[in-house]
């Protein structure tokens, strides 16, 4: 059984860009749970005793697989976020205080093995935002995921799994011409051809007779289309809005774990951190509601996360997940709580 997922907190507005101490962390994430894991399965592997039956893993929250589906099998998890947005971050790392508004989404990943290294994922979504009495809510942009295989561990070595994958988003959500009593919910979408590569680590150490830690290690890099946008729309924009907007890439790294109590119970937990770069913009900026010149994308940003979770499973082929995601830190990003929950079910 493996698993077969990853989420993003998305902000239309700012997008971002990793700097080079990053790379310096991935490295030496991967280097400690390299060394980790040959502490602890030990020695040479003809002198060790046959192990017990491994645990059943769901995958975490957030993190993506680092090994592809099997031939032939088949993922479907439906997946339930509801997030409370109540203040900003500026750019100086404080929280100020903001409209408090909600999102709803309800996204469903679709996962098949090609062959036994390449695995294709679909994931469609549907999005409900609300604030103030207003809301919107409409299918959002389209993800069409791509998986390779490229270093496949045996259980009794050091190494881990090694998987890369190539992701394009296709804007199937609202972004353009959004209503003004919903200015500030912005849209289901982004408007942009999104283009995400990243590579995903993970390796299972056994640490008891029915103990086993999970980790991974996920680093992602996007980029994006240029966007024309009009009127309000979900870069911000107001009356007379008419331009082109560029969103810079984002970067993401996430390291993520689990551990099994029990063979049904398993605890879960991500950490991610995001760099978000500039959102540029070249056209009328037009004016808001108020007479205001409207504001359209978001400067440079850094948004830091963590979410615990318990997963509980009836058997290899049916899961649950669930726990809270929350944003720790961040700087030109919106300050959220949410609950996250995932039914997996393996065929």
């Amino acid at each position: 059984m493996d698993d077969c997922r990853y989420s993003q907190h998305t902000d239309f507005s700012s997008w971002g860009d990793m700097p080079q101490c990053m790379l310096k962390i991935i490295l030496s994430l991967l280097i400690a749970c390299v060394c980790f894991s040959e502490v602890a399965w030990g020695g040479n592997s003809e002198n060790r005793q046959p192990q017990p039956s491994s645990p059943w893993f769901t995958g975490t929250l957030l993190s993506t697989r680092g090994l592809t589906l099997d031939q032939g099998r088949t993922v479907v998890e439906p997946y339930f976020f509801y997030t409370r947005y109540g203040g900003l971050y500026n750019d100086n790392w404080r929280l100020q205080s903001a409209t408090v508004s909600r999102t709803i989404i309800q996204q469903t990943y679709f996962i098949y093995g090609l062959t036994s290294r390449i695995d294709v994922e679909i994931a469609p979504q549907w999005l409900h935002n609300s604030a103030d009495g207003e809301s919107i809510s409409g299918f959002g942009d389209f993800p069409l995921q791509v998986g390779f295989q490229v270093l496949r561990s045996r259980p009794d070595s050091w190494l881990p799994h090694v998987r890369i994958w190539i992701q394009e988003t296709f804007p199937t959500g609202r972004y353009n011409n959004l209503s003004p009593s919903t200015r500030g919910l912005g849209g289901t979408g982004g408007g942009s051809f999104a283009t995400t590569v990243g590579i995903g680590v993970q390796k299972a150490i056994r640490l008891g007779r029915e103990q086993v830690f999970r980790y991974r290690v996920n680093a992602t890099y996007g980029f994006y289309s240029p966007v024309t946008v009009q009127g309000f729309n979900s870069y911000g924009g107001g009356f007379g809005t008419n331009g082109r907007v560029d969103p810079g890439s984002v970067t993401t790294l996430t390291v993520a774990g689990e551990y099994s109590l029990t063979r049904h119970l398993v605890l879960a937990l991500d950490i991610g951190f995001q760099t978000i770069n500039s959102t540029s913009f070249s056209g009328t900026t037009g004016v808001g509601v108020n007479g205001e010149q409207a504001i359209v994308g978001r400067g440079y940003g850094n948004l830091l996360t963590i979410a615990p979770a318990l997963e509980y499973h009836f058997n290899q082929h049916i899961g649950l997940i669930a726990g809270p995601w929350f944003s720790l830190r961040g700087r030109n990003t919106s300050e959220f709580f949410g609950v996250v929950a995932a039914l997996y079910l393996y065929m």
